[in-house]
């Protein structure tokens, strides 16, 4: 064991063999140091207060949040989940609607200007991600809505299941890519995997919300008080406003995450499999046509609630997955800089990758926040 002048002792990593400061983490792979394992499925990269396999919208789709801040975000999330309940229960279906499909995509822009992740191009990120997910969105359920609902007026099922429950899910998710897509190529300085997941999401959730207000347009134009049960349309706008949102921006964000992974990752021969452009694109087209289908066979409410569920909740630890791997093999070359406070534990610790003590990534952090990693061994 040696010693950084003036700071703490030195160790060899006895995964990556790298001398790094001493602590429970590997400041430059980010192995947990006392079991030398990678996987440290005990600690999430993004938030290591919390396990991979734990279910959690905030932390899943908001990585660069610290777990401290994560609080009024949290609240804000069952606030909303609270107030469309309210409003269904008193029969008030056009604001409940309106309230359920904006619940996610609000977050998300207070998500965005929070951790500034478009830097000093707010205007083009934003634009080239939500705002033209919601315009393709608007367009591609408008045109797509008129076509379907002529092949059920025919009776023409066969024809009907194949539109959608193939070719508007497939459609659906590449004009969802579109929009990182984009900057991908245009904004080479994007390089962080991060950057992609957000920018996917993003779009994602401009694309759902656009097209969920195109279906129900009709009920937003109708009466304030409106006929029915409240639980029927408390189970439409939970399936059409958080749970096809969910969907949409994880299989999105983890394609553009795997995407924007190729740029830096130089161990492509080793990357674990679930951060593999080809595996996530797998899934997620592969994920959206089954929903398709299945949402154009089941005719039970509940059961098609039920589904949609249970796939957004595994696209979530499945996307925390990806991330987790992500910011693992995202470890930059191996250098010591000067202590700074760890944007999640807040502890004066060496600048690396990760954190000795608590073993977050540095790339989880907020971008204005982080001290740039100076100097070498």
């Amino acid at each position: 064991m040696s010693e950084l002048e003036g700071g703490p002792p030195l160790v060899t990593c006895p995964h990556c063999g790298s001398v790094v400061p001493a602590g429970e983490f590997c400041g430059h792979c980010g192995a947990h140091l006392p079991t030398a394992s990678t996987r440290r499925t005990h600690a999430y990269t993004a938030v290591p207060a919390e396990r991979v396999i734990h279910l959690s919208i905030i932390s899943t789709l908001f990585p660069h949040l610290p777990h401290r801040g994560t609080g009024p975000f949290r609240f804000a999330l069952g606030a909303g989940v609270a107030l469309v309940a309210l409003l269904a229960g008193l029969h008030l279906f056009a604001p409940a609607t309106m309230a359920a499909v904006c619940i996610l995509p609000v977050l998300y822009l207070m998500y965005l200007y929070e951790v500034e992740i478009y830097e000093d191009e707010p205007w083009l990120v934003v634009g080239a991600t939500m705002l033209a997910g919601a315009v393709l969105g608007a367009f591609f359920t408008n045109l797509t809505g008129s076509a379907l609902s002529q092949l059920v007026l025919t009776g023409d099922r066969d024809t009907g299941f194949v539109l959608a429950g193939v070719a508007i899910p497939i459609v659906s998710q590449g004009l969802m890519l579109t929009g990182p897509l984009f900057l991908y190529f245009v904004r080479s300085r994007f390089r962080e995997p991060l950057d992609g997941l957000t920018f996917g999401a993003a779009s994602a959730l401009g694309f759902s919300l656009a097209s969920s207000l195109t279906v129900f347009w009709p009920l937003l134009s109708g009466p304030l008080v409106a006929s029915g049960s409240a639980l029927d349309w408390g189970l439409r706008l939970a399936r059409a406003g958080l749970l096809v949102a969910l969907i949409n921006a994880c299989t999105t964000g983890m394609v553009a995450a795997a995407l924007w992974l190729r740029r830096i990752d130089r161990r492509r021969t080793d990357r674990p499999w679930p951060t593999s452009l080809p595996a996530t694109v797998s899934l997620a087209f592969g994920l959206q046509i089954a929903l398709g289908m299945l949402a154009f066979v089941v005719e039970n409410l509940v059961v098609e609630t039920a589904i949609f569920t249970l796939a957004a909740i595994a696209l979530l630890l499945y996307l925390r997955l990806v991330i987790h791997d992500a910011l693992l093999v995202e470890g930059a070359e191996h250098e010591i800089g000067p202590e700074s406070p760890c944007p999640e534990c807040h502890r004066m610790v060496p600048t690396m990758a990760f954190c000795p003590a608590c073993g977050a990534a540095r790339a989880a952090g907020r971008k204005q926040a982080r001290p740039r990693v100076l100097g070498g061994v």
